[in-house]
């Protein structure tokens, strides 16, 4: 167990330190307490950098900082009490005539009595915070100043992001590659009932085993001779319905509603129907079952395809594996044992992760060092690429040696130092990083994250705070994450793996959606950072830990849990992550268990549950940043509490197929950013956009029976991203009126995607008014859209602009006024692609001017 603790306390002083809670501060008479609090938090955030380094060595310090990380959230909540407290004032005061209405609605304490209780509040928990300081000398820890943590986050230019997938550096792996490949053109075996051969790759952690597979499933001999190709992460969940749904999705072009309760007769139907005649390839991605039944009826599945002696046509199943014994279960003949990579390949892997290419010839005192911290690797190429990626483009000897020699080599070890090397490339983030990444193992292990999420999940934690008022924290959540994926905490997940709902990676694309996960290693180092704030649990759980920040539950059952509730009365997190089915089961009393136990939750991801009505008890949730109902396919109504949520930033409703009211008060959500909606509803003016001031956001999706888009759309001026999918009915934007725009105000929209509104007869006027902001615009299936607007060439920011399968569309005559434009995609529209043909089609002199040009017809 590590304590992360200095992340945490530095969230807190960036939070007292923004211009706007000094401004509440003063507002509440609270500024005197505040600045010496801060004082008290600054004084300790010397020494936690020595203690946090010291703790595996001294339990005594494991303790006294678990007691000041209680203290530190108590800190947390009580500036999370004036917080919310301020906005619900300012709310009320907005509302001019409606005051007396609004206050009602929103129960406001007595200020006097409010600012007493906070002051006190304050007072006792520097009092405890100051004792602990006390005894730091005791302890023997030392001032250490870290280095600044201040990140500056670069204008983030929108990109047609093909997942965060990094240039391969694989080294001296060729032969097993090679060996692999051999054995999958061997025809299958004709012993027992081995009708589907088994290639296991075994291993210990960080060796390569994935990375292997990975190497021979895309590699184009393997292409050209399976068909279809499945990749499967299976980790410790091998429930066999599970994965016959995931082996379904990765067919990619089978239409299944991963949702439904599939009976295990359907599932082999549907397998057969996919499957059947086909030399297939699948590969099941880190497998832990050693338990024979559920291998053999996973077999069973499959070999249904293959069952009589004629069809033995050649698929193969490779497994990657820890384990000897799943390797002798699933198929031991053809067992691939991995071995240590050779520490000639380590340095080489190494070099090329630490240096730009040909600059380790320049620093031959740096490469010296490496060859040191090569060797205490191990041969692990997780090891070696995790260290080399924290040492790329630095210069400095001192750093090279104090990575080399940290005393964190020596900890214990179940890993074969791969642990120790991992936690040397933690130690080395910011503090703001470190307290992001640890917050990942809250969702279960081998999770595919997508960027919306995370930072969605981030968000609502608090973890991203800006310094500048210009920087908005959803871009500073995509530089953290490109920031991870440099560093290989993340891995981006290939495209020919990520399917939702139905939509492929190309899809995806459109709605600026990017899929990435964590190694199971990496994953076992940020559980290791929160063990004590989070708790992967089942509903029969009785023994949860104290003061346990975040559930993940992993089932869902009649009534509540069985937990001490006084015990987790701090809980900030409640999530159903693990799987679809573990929230099927989520009935009214354990969301009202929910709604009355936990006043300080953040967030609250109810995905896929199956209740139709929600319960009307949102009334105390007023913490509550991000709620999370998407695939909830039987809910009707949103509960008209829910407009009390005043803090609320995320609200996800995709997927809500059966949802036919929302409240008309949800103009309440001021603070909302992230706003997915699915609904039945065929007018959606009844949720006032225009009062939604902060919102970044706006997916409307799959939103069947809408005729016309809201005409308040234009009065989102913040709104960054907006994007419109499979909306079937949609002809206009209702904003036809728009004939002459003024300039009172102007959007800030970067993004715009239309995708799959084929009655859609024109774009928006409002989007004038993006000028100087639109940088990109796809437009997908709108198959009545003939012209974009005369005014098209005002949009002098465009970079990019998609356009696919839209076949009656024609570009502006003066199309080549728009000088910033880097990139055309014609996809689709054959009649345009051969317009557009290079120095030939008559619309070529429109784009010649377009450094990227891609055209195809198909």
């Amino acid at each position: 167990m590590f304590l992360l603790v200095s992340g945490l306390l530095t969230n807190i002083l960036n939070r007292v330190d923004s211009a706007t809670y000094k401004e509440i501060s003063l507002l509440w008479g609270l500024k005197d307490e505040i600045d010496t609090l801060k004082n008290s938090l600054r004084i300790i955030n010397a020494f936690l950098v020595d203690a946090e380094n010291k703790q595996t060595q001294n339990n005594g310090i494991m303790e006294w900082l678990q007691q000041l990380r209680d203290h530190f959230f108590d800190a947390r909540d009580i500036l999370d009490e004036i917080e919310c407290e301020a906005l619900r004032n300012k709310i009320v005061k907005s509302q001019g005539s409606f005051k007396r209405k609004v206050k009602r609605f929103f129960s406001l304490s007595n200020p006097l009595a409010f600012r007493i209780q906070m002051a006190h509040k304050i007072k006792e928990i520097k009092k405890k915070i100051d004792e602990l300081a006390s005894f730091r000398m005791k302890l023997g820890l030392s001032e250490i100043h870290a280095s600044s943590s201040d990140v500056h986050v670069p204008k983030l230019a929108w990109r047609e992001t093909k997942s965060y997938v990094r240039p391969s550096h694989v080294i001296g792996r060729d032969q097993e590659k090679e060996k692999i490949i051999g054995l999958l053109t061997v025809p299958s075996s004709d012993s027992g009932n081995e009708i589907i051969d088994v290639i296991p790759i075994v291993g210990i952690g960080g060796l390569g085993k994935t990375t292997i597979a990975q190497l021979v499933y895309n590699d184009d001999r393997v292409i050209e001779n399976f068909f279809p190709r499945m990749w499967v992460f299976v980790s410790d969940d091998f429930d066999v319905k599970r994965l016959a749904l995931e082996i379904l999705k990765a067919m990619h072009g089978i239409d299944i509603d991963a949702h439904h309760n599939y009976s295990y007769d359907q599932l082999q139907n549907l397998l057969h129907e996919g499957l059947d005649g086909k030399k297939f390839l699948l590969v099941l991605d880190d497998v832990w079952n050693e338990d024979y039944r559920g291998w053999d009826e996973l077999r069973n599945l499959l070999v249904g395809m293959h069952d009589d002696e004629n069809n033995r046509i050649g698929s193969k199943i490779i497994v990657t594996t820890r384990s000897e014994k799943v390797a002798s279960i699933m198929g031991k003949a053809y067992k691939q044992n991995l071995l240590y990579l050779p520490d000639e390949d380590c340095l080489k892997l190494f070099l090329r992760c630490a240096f730009p290419a040909g600059e380790e010839n320049k620093h031959p005192r740096l490469v010296e060092i490496g060859k040191e911290i090569v060797r205490k690797c191990k041969g692990l190429p997780l090891a070696v690429v995790s260290l080399g990626c924290m040492l790329h483009s630095e210069n400095r000897e001192s750093v090279w040696k104090k990575t080399r020699d940290s005393e964190i080599w020596k900890m214990d070890q179940q890993n074969d130092g791969i642990l120790a090397a991992l936690k040397l490339s933690y130690n080395h983030l910011p503090s703001e990083l470190k307290r992001c990444f640890s917050y990942c193992s809250v969702f279960p292990k081998g999770y595919e994250y997508s960027n919306l999420e995370l930072i969605s999940f981030w968000m609502a934690h608090g973890l991203l705070q800006t310094n500048d008022e210009d920087e908005e924290a959803e871009d500073l959540g995509e530089f953290y994450i490109q920031e991870l994926v440099s560093k290989s905490f993340f891995e981006g997940v290939p495209e020919d793996q990520v399917v939702v709902d139905g939509l492929i990676f190309e899809e995806l694309k459109h709605l600026g959606i990017s899929y990435f996960k964590m190694h199971d290693l990496i994953n076992d180092l940020a559980v290791s950072t929160m063990q004590n704030e989070r708790a992967a649990v089942k509903f029969n759980s009785t023994n949860v830990r104290e003061n346990v920040q975040h559930l993940s539950f992993s089932d869902s059952r009649e009534g509540v849990p069985n937990f001490d509730n006084k015990r987790l009365s701090k809980v900030q997190t409640i999530g159903f992550w693990h799987a679809s089915e573990s929230a099927s089961a989520i009935t009214e009393p354990f969301l009202r268990w929910v709604f009355k136990e936990f006043r300080y939750l953040r967030v609250l991801n109810l995905q896929c549950s199956n209740f139709q009505f929600l319960p009307d008890c949102f009334n105390k949730m007023k913490h509550l940043r991000y709620l999370n109902l998407s695939y909830c396919q039987r809910m009707e109504k949103l509960p008209d509490s829910i407009c009390k949520l005043q803090n609320l930033e995320v609200l996800n409703l995709c997927r809500c197929v059966a949802l036919k009211y929302i409240p008309k008060n949800l103009r309440y959500l001021v603070s909302l950013r992230i706003l997915w909606i699915t609904t039945q509803m065929n007018d959606l003016s009844c949720i006032g956009f225009k009062t939604f001031s902060s919102l970044q956001i706006l997916i409307l999706w799959n939103c069947e029976n809408l005729t016309f888009l809201p005409h308040d759309l234009r009065h989102l001026t913040a709104l960054k991203r907006l994007s419109i999918e499979a909306c079937l009915e949609v002809t206009h934007f209702g904003d036809e009126a728009e004939q002459e725009i003024d300039d009172d105000y102007s959007l800030k929209l970067e993004q715009f995607s239309i995708n799959q509104l084929p009655e859609l007869l024109a774009l928006p006027n409002w989007l004038r008014r993006c000028s100087k902001t639109l940088r990109y615009l796809g437009l997908s299936q709108c198959q009545s859209l003939t012209a974009f607007p005369e005014w098209f060439p005002i949009l002098t920011s465009l970079e990019t602009l998609l356009i696919a399968d839209c076949p009656k569309l024609t570009l502006p005559h003066n199309m080549d006024n728009v000088h910033n434009l880097q990139n055309l995609k014609i996809f689709g529209c054959p009649q345009l692609v051969e317009r557009c043909k290079r120095d030939i089609g008559p619309d070529w002199c429109k784009i010649s001017h377009i450094p990227n040009i891609e055209l195809e017809s198909v």
